[in-house]
């Protein structure tokens, strides 16, 4: 009698609970801060940023947008080529983040990849002497901006060469990063495919993807672009691990150059890269995955020899975070993460979670991974809030969990209910509405 009850009324029960415990952390964290020996995050918890109301004539093109998924999204899903789906979901996905964060002003758009703590303020720096920058990164006396500083110096060094080839400046690494973010939606419908999911079910949960509230950091933050490399990097090994897959052997090599490109760019990726074993789980194919591993480790050898070996980055930049790790109850940020993945993963796949075993099991592996990989950095206690940016890698492989709310069907797979679509991008309305962030 459980179970039944649970199947109907799981997902309703699992959203409302999550949408409690958002109010339920803000009245926690009201406590918390009259205590000195507490820092909390900037008075919007469990977000960082500040409660606003903010519209503007940007307001008209994201509802627009959003009837217009919700209406034809879930037909077009169905009916296109596969070959035209998924540039269509890459487009989605970027008009979609676009449209949100320029709600109020064009100018949003390109305002975090300008911020004082932000990666371009640096990049005259590493222009003017690249060797010396390098050399000097881990230098505790080297006084570098708070992303900069608690991130590998990758993602430096590339919008620097962007630089060079005449495409810096914060329109140039802001197409970079909402391009990049965007992409993860066509990956991860690769991945799925490619390891077995049913197509009919992999079309389903486009639109859902699409509409995810992780958009609104998807434009603008780095870890967008994060989320590209990790996601097509997982891509491509599903593809190398697919049975009777063409270039079996460079697409394992490709996986393995973005696969370990990822701990070069964020320390996060390295257990966020838990979802790299997706392929192996599913396909028991190990040559792929041996390659790519390979050639990750070769990637990660060659910046050591060039001058930034990723442990010594881990050690140096764990000790710096220490203070305000320190300052941030554990089991308070440990519930603050858990809501804050809601919310970027939206309504929609929150409610899929709850029926996640009527999924097939490529998409309860990726879902299952993607979750494991989001409770190892709670459990390392690493990442205490600010997840809305630092999970937008991971965000993206648990939106698919919104397969379990397809209605049972034995001919033509039914798609998500658009009821669910309209709360997934209600949600995001929503949050770009009454949330102002810094990114």
């Amino acid at each position: 009698m459980v179970e039944n009850w649970w199947a109907r009324r799981g997902p309703v029960t699992l959203v409302a609970a999550w949408v409690l415990s958002v109010p339920v952390l803000a009245l926690v964290a009201a406590v918390l801060r009259a205590r000195p020996d507490v820092r909390l995050l900037t008075g919007a918890e469990p977000f960082v940023g500040h409660w606003a109301v903010r519209t503007g004539p940007g307001l008209v093109v994201v509802l627009a947008l959003l009837v217009a998924v919700v209406r034809y999204g879930p037909g077009l899903a169905a009916r296109l080529p596969w070959r035209g789906l998924l540039p269509a979901a890459g487009a989605g996905a970027a008009a979609w983040a676009v449209a949100l964060a320029t709600t109020t002003s064009w100018d949003d758009l390109t305002a975090p990849a300008r911020g004082r703590h932000e990666y371009l303020a640096v990049v005259p720096d590493v222009l003017a002497d690249p060797r010396g920058f390098l050399d000097a990164f881990l230098d505790p006396a080297t006084v570098l901006p708070t992303h900069v500083a608690g991130h590998p110096p990758g993602l430096v060094l590339l919008l620097a060469a962007l630089d060079r080839a005449g495409l810096g400046g914060a329109g140039w690494a802001t197409a970079l990063f909402v391009l990049a973010g965007a992409s993860t939606v066509p990956a991860v419908l690769v991945t799925l495919r490619a390891l077995g999911a049913p197509e009919a079910t992999v079309r389903s949960v486009a639109p859902a993807l699409v509409l995810a509230p992780a958009a609104l950091w998807v434009a603008t933050s780095a870890d967008a672009f994060f989320a590209g490399v990790l996601a097509w990097g997982v891509a491509l090994l599903a593809l190398a691990s697919a049975p009777g897959a063409r270039g079996r052997w460079a697409y394992a090599a490709g996986a393995g150059l973005l696969l370990g490109a990822c701990p070069l760019l964020s320390y996060g990726l390295l257990h966020m890269g838990l979802v790299a074993l997706a392929p192996l789980a599913l396909t028991r194919r190990a040559g792929p995955t041996l390659v790519a591993g390979l050639v990750a480790v070769g990637v990660v050898v060659a910046a050591g020899l060039s001058g930034f070996w990723l442990w010594d980055g881990i050690a140096v930049t764990h000790e710096a975070w220490a203070p305000t790790g320190a300052a941030r109850p554990y089991l308070y940020f440990a519930f603050v993460d858990l809501a804050v993945l809601g919310a970027i993963i939206g309504p929609a796949a929150v409610g899929g979670l709850a029926r996640l075993g009527r999924a097939d099991a490529a998409t309860r592996t990726v879902v299952v991974l993607a979750l494991a990989a989001a409770a190892a950095g709670v459990l390392l206690g690493f990442e205490r809030g600010e997840v809305e940016r630092i999970w937008l890698p991971l965000a993206y492989w648990v939106v698919p969990a919104v397969a379990g709310l397809r209605p049972a069907a034995r001919s033509a797979a039914p798609a998500v209910p658009s009821s669910w679509l309209w709360a997934q991008g209600g949600a995001a309305v929503l949050l770009e509405t009454i949330l102002e962030s810094p990114w």
